[in-house]
Formats: C-alpha cells, sequence, structure tokens
C-alpha cells in the first residue's frame, strides 16, 4: 500500500511539489523561531553566568540597557562620577569592584568604529575567559594598551609593537593581546584608567562599575544599600537576563503566533491537494471498492498519501532551515540590539522531532476528511462518472 501511495503522489508532480514546498516553508519558519528562542536563551545565560559579574553601578537612565551595553562593549551617553567606585568598594559585601570607561573612536576611512576601554587590574578578577599571549604583561606604563584577538588581527600588531591612535594622536605600546574568547572583548583595545579618562577628556568619570559579592545571598541588601549612591542606579544580572528573556518571549510569541498561521496554510495545501485527488480517482476508488477493497483500506491509502506529503515537506523544511539558518541569524542580528556572541540559531534534535511532528501531525489532520470521504464512496456512484 506504501508503494501505491507513492505512486498516487507522482500522478502530479506539479502540484504534489506545490504542496510539499508549502508545508517545507511552513516547517521550515517553525524551525527557525523555536531555533532561534533557545539560541538566544542559552546565549545570554552563557555570557552572564561566565562573566563572574552578579551586578553593575550604572548612569541614571534604563539601567538594563546601560547594563546590557557595557556587557557587550557598548559605549553610554552619560557617565558616572568616580566617588561612586569609593561607594561600592567600602560596601561590606563587594569583594571586587572594576571601574570602565568606555569611549568610541569612529575610522570612516576604514568603515568601522574601535571602541576604547579604561580599566584598572581589578577587572581581571571579573573576567575569568581572559588569558593572554606568550610575551604579554600588564600595563607597565600609562602609554601601553591591551588588544582583544580581533582587534590584534585587525591592527596586524604583535605584543611588543607600537600602535598609533591617529584620530587622538597618541603612540601606545601593545604590552599584551588576549586570547580569543568569542565575546565582545575580542574586538576591544583597553587601556589604563586614568589613561583613558584623560585621553577621552572624562577626568574622575565612569560608565560603569562591575561588582562581585562575597556572598551572592548578601545581593539583595547589597543592592539597596549601592542604590542610595548618587548619580546611580544598581542592575543585577539576575534582573537583567529576566527582563531581556520576557522581552524575547514577547517577541516569541508574536513569531509563533505568525508560524501557527504558516503550518495552518501549509495543511490546507494539503487539504486541497488530497482533497482534489479523491475527486479525480473517484472512478478508480469505485473499481478499488467493487473488486474487494474494504472502506477501510481506501481510508488508510488516502491517510497513507497525506502522511507521506507532510512528512516529506517537514523534513525538507528541516533542510531548508538548516541551510538559511546562517543567512537568516545573519538578518537577525540587524534588527535584534545586544545580541548574544555565538550562533543564535541551532537547530537541536529536540527542535527538529518536535517540527517534524507537527508536520506530521498537520499533514494527519488535513487528510482526514478527503480519507473518510474516500472510505465511504459508494461502488455504484462513483463507476458513474465512467
Amino acid at each position: 500500500m506504501l508503494r501505491l501511495a507513492l505512486r498516487n503522489l507522482c500522478r502530479r508532480p506539479l502540484r504534489t511539489g506545490l504542496t510539499l514546498f508549502g508545508v517545507a516553508a511552513a516547517v521550515a519558519v517553525l524551525a527557525a523561531l523555536l531555533s532561534f528562542g533557545q539560541g538566544y536563551r542559552n546565549g545570554l545565560d552563557r555570557e552572564l553566568n561566565g562573566m563572574g559579574i552578579q551586578m553593575m553601578l550604572v548612569p541614571i537612565g534604563c539601567p538594563y540597557d546601560a547594563a546590557a551595553r557595557v556587557l557587550k562593549g557598548r559605549t553610554l551617553d552619560v557617565s558616572l562620577p568616580y566617588a561612586a567606585l569609593g561607594n561600592v568598594r567600602a560596601d561590606s559585601a563587594v569583594t571586587a569592584a572594576a571601574p570602565m570607561l568606555m569611549a568610541a573612536i569612529p575610522r570612516p576611512a576604514e568603515g568601522r568604529t574601535d571602541l576604547w576601554v579604561g580599566v584598572d587590574e581589578t577587572i581581571r578578577a571579573l573576567k575569568p575567559w581572559w588569558h593572554f599571549k606568550a610575551g604579554s604583561a600588564w600595563f607597565p606604563d600609562e602609554n601601553s594598551v591591551i588588544l582583544g584577538a580581533e582587534a590584534a588581527t585587525t591592527e596586524l600588531r604583535q605584543v611588543g609593537d607600537r600602535l598609533y591612535s591617529p584620530e587622538t594622536g597618541r603612540t601606545f605600546r601593545v604590552c599584551a593581546i588576549l586570547e580569543r574568547s568569542g565575546t565582545s572583548d575580542d574586538s576591544l583595545f583597553f587601556l589604563p584608567l586614568k589613561t583613558a579618562q584623560s585621553m577621552f577628556h572624562q577626568e574622575n568619570r565612569l560608565t560603569a562599575v562591575a561588582i562581585r559579592l562575597k556572598d551572592p545571598a548578601l545581593l539583595g541588601a547589597a543592592a539597596d544599600r549601592l542604590q542610595q549612591t548618587p548619580g546611580a542606579q544598581i542592575v543585577t544580572m539576575g534582573e537583567m537576563m529576566g527582563t531581556f528573556l520576557n522581552l524575547v518571549e514577547s517577541v516569541r510569541t508574536l513569531l509563533l503566533a505568525i508560524a501557527a498561521i504558516a503550518i495552518t496554510i501549509g495543511g490546507l495545501t494539503v487539504f486541497n491537494t488530497m482533497l482534489a485527488s479523491v475527486v479525480e480517482r473517484t472512478a478508480e476508488l469505485g473499481i478499488l471498492r467493487a473488486v474487494g477493497a474494504s472502506r477501510w483500506n481506501l481510508f488508510r491509502l488516502l491517510s497513507i498519501e497525506s502522511a507521506l506529503m507532510a512528512s516529506i515537506g517537514a523534513l525538507l523544511g528541516l533542510v531548508l532551515a538548516a541551510l538559511v539558518g546562517p543567512a537568516l541569524e545573519s538578518g537577525v542580528r540587524r534588527f535584534t540590539t545586544l545580541a548574544p556572541d555565538g550562533r543564535l540559531m541551532t537547530l537541536t534534535p529536540a527542535v527538529a522531532i518536535e517540527c517534524a511532528a507537527i508536520g506530521l501531525s498537520v499533514g494527519l489532520i488535513a487528510g482526514l476528511y478527503p480519507a473518510i470521504r474516500a472510505g465511504r464512496m459508494r461502488p455504484v456512484e462513483a463507476m458513474r462518472t465512467i
């Protein structure tokens, strides 16, 4: 019966092909959306949990946007007074507080913008993924610079080389190069904090203060105390992750509604194809009934045909999602601010199984009525169409 079902589907290759394309497109959309949601969640969780930062002091404004920009190496339009660092380090619950000053230097001739970050040695305690290449050393003087792996490749610099910044008119010596970490640090230029403050005319100003506590259980009380810092506000990494995930879930719900519409349209194409097939094959089905085929046999034949179309369409959809995933992810990143590094769309076996099951279920449901109609066909009435 499976061979007969395949032969019937091949009778109208154009119609069958269009139906398969409709199902494949719907499953591909669903797989891409499910993969994106899971990939974004995993990427955000990996970045925040691997940073060693439990909360952050940022300027007054939107705390989550400010904290996310700092974590991703983006600049802010406002800054903190340097005195805020003293308040943080004086808190009994704080074990490490790393000040940062970030500034962007546009380089339109080269089509890029360099991001420079002023730090002190405290930052090393909050960057567990930092590993220096051979010959590297921490800032020996105020004219030293540490390059991320990508920045060093772009500038064609090695440890010990000189680096001239034409936009600021300053020359630095590369004292260290970071091993590639897959984070935003790879593309950054790190300076001594005081050098950055002088170079960007931000004396006694900071972009943010990254904080680690002695005990995570002290987070609530410490946040309440540090929230009183003048001109600043506190944001915890847990709160920020929860806020971003809530936003992602809201968008994901809307996109899944679109995917549901696509799946429904795919199901309707299967329904239309199967119903047209039953009408066209009325005489043939009548002959099968006349020579002894039962109603159950016809019902099963049509059900197998719809299941085959749905299964093949779902498989093609998963292949399509895997092929266009990188290109789609590149487009999504342009409209997703502060997206985590790494792959956002990962077609996991769980997602593939879920999408295939949905596609198969929709195909079976769509083919149910045509199969019932074929099973109820009376031989005498069918033979009249000959």
